[in-house]
């Protein structure tokens, strides 16, 4: 399961401003930034003074993304953690900190997490405790987008109760943002409760794309429930009907993505053992087998090549 990087918040037709914000931030973090040659110590000291900002933050993060030791460090992600909880337990965070504390988490490489007395804390409770209603939304999608780098790093072993009955709550309520931020979270956490919410997201969810979310993490798990979303995301004659763009190529853009991501959904399915959901669909992505757009072309003979019986290959005509 790939991890989520720059454009994590699966596809760009999805939440552009989430995904703005994202590669701006990603970006940023592999330049050089003032300051950056702080220890990261210093960092966390000047937290706990009361002495760092959103700023300052943003550096530590930009320090830990370039340095693999410090993002399998336990001790600085339990320092982390514990500053990011006592933010929480405020009535009122200092969102712009609590934010880029809520990332700073996310890119860790580890979830050992232990204190200057040698206590354990848990940073993964932590992000779940900060998809609670009471706060805002932008900072409940930061908590989603965090657990679902950390979920697909861990491949699919990480079900924690928390993070499903959170992601679960936030994916089905609120503005359509937080819906779809946290659906594409739930894809990539185990369990029958996570499969349970992505069932119920793909079957009423009044927002497109919050099914279109859930219906690609269903599909990478064989899940049938998904292939009446999946066969809209494959339909180019459904997808030119719905989906908006301010310009022709702009839109041409947005389909050839939601079309990667439902052949992507496929092409998995079946590299784990279950093809029944690509069968069930073979009529769509044959015709798209004939896209006159290369890399959904590709994708899809890809995925079809591997329906073939042993000895047979389709034609590259």
């Amino acid at each position: 399961m790939e991890t989520p990087s720059a454009g994590f918040v699966v596809q760009l037709f999805v939440i552009p401003a989430i995904v703005v914000a994202v590669v701006i931030f990603v970006w940023l973090l592999f330049g050089k930034l003032a300051g950056g040659e702080r220890d990261p110590a210093e960092y966390v000291r000047r937290f706990r003074e009361g002495k760092g900002d959103w700023r300052s933050a943003f550096e530590l993060a930009s320090l830990i993304q370039n340095d693999s030791r410090l993002a399998a460090d336990p001790h600085l992600l339990g320092e982390l953690t514990e500053l990011l909880d006592g933010e929480l337990k405020q009535d009122a965070p200092a969102t712009d900190l609590t934010v880029y504390l809520i990332k700073t988490l996310g890119i860790f490489g580890t979830l050992e997490a232990t204190l200057n007395d040698g206590r354990k804390v848990d940073p993964i409770g932590t992000l779940a405790e900060a998809l609670a209603p009471r706060f805002k939304p932008s900072l409940r999608m930061e908590a989603a987008a965090s657990l679902a780098r950390q979920a697909a790093r861990l491949e699919g072993t990480l079900e924690d109760p928390r993070v499903v009955a959170g992601l679960s709550a936030a994916a089905a309520e609120g503005e359509p943002e937080l819906r779809q931020v946290a659906t594409y979270a739930l894809g990539f956490v185990a369990g029958a409760k996570a499969t349970d919410a992505l069932r119920e997201r793909v079957r009423v969810d009044e927002d497109r794309f919050v099914r279109y979310n859930a219906a690609v993490a269903l599909g990478r798990r064989g899940d049938l429930v998904a292939a009446p979303t999946l066969k809209e995301m494959l339909s180019t004659a459904d997808l030119d009907r719905v989906v908006e763009a301010p310009n022709a190529d702009e839109k041409q853009g947005r389909v050839e993505a939601i079309q990667l991501e439902a052949l992507g959904a496929l092409d998995a399915s079946i590299s784990s053992g279950e093809p029944d959901l690509v069968a069930m669909l073979r009529p769509q992505v044959e015709e798209l087998g004939r896209s006159g757009l290369i890399g959904v072309r590709t994708l899809a003979r890809s995925v079809l090549q591997k329906l073939q019986p042993p000895g047979r290959s389709l034609p590259t005509g």
